[in-house]
């Protein structure tokens, strides 16, 4: 009975001190503590698993448009032509070279723009920015041919 009437006197304590920064009647993003910066690394990362809608071959085809997943294992370069942030809220444009993952079945080469919008999402322990949309400004694809292994050392053996 005497820890039970502790852990009930010991509750209060354990939500103020799990809850974070107390939140203020006016909802203020300073009022929410000091907002995270969004750097490069955190752009590099957060890319990955977002989708961009009605990419257009490089070419003028009869091709449809494709969608694109940004995967982890691709290679990416990434420069960020504009970034606007208000609050709790971010517009990026991103400037993009990727292309297919070493192993996909299909291999693609992009280039372009595309617009991610942001928002820093609050938990009860944890504040991220999370793209919570992308729209393609004008990012392209191009089929490439995929590579064959060099097998000009592989062949019949010379005959004496």
């Amino acid at each position: 009975m005497r820890s039970l009437i502790a852990f009930l006197l010991l509750i209060p304590f354990l939500l103020t001190a799990c809850g974070g920064p107390p939140a203020s009647t006016d909802g203020s993003p300073s009022s929410l503590g000091e907002i995270p910066e969004i750097t490069d690394e955190l752009i590099y990362d957060r890319i990955n698993d977002t989708w961009v809608r009605d990419v257009m071959p490089e070419e003028a085809t009869n091709k449809e448009p494709i969608f694109w997943n940004f995967d982890h294992d691709e290679p990416k370069e990434i420069t960020v032509v504009d970034k606007q942030q208000n609050g709790t809220r971010a517009t990026i444009v991103l400037d993009i070279k990727t292309g297919s993952a070493p192993r996909a079945r299909v291999h693609r080469q992009l280039s372009g723009q595309v617009r991610t919008e942001w928002e820093l999402r609050t938990g009860w322990a944890l504040r991220r920015w999370e793209i919570v949309d992308t729209e393609n400004i004008s990012m392209k694809y191009k089929d490439i041919p995929k590579q064959l292994p060099d097998n000009s050392n592989v062949g019949p053996p010379p005959v004496p």
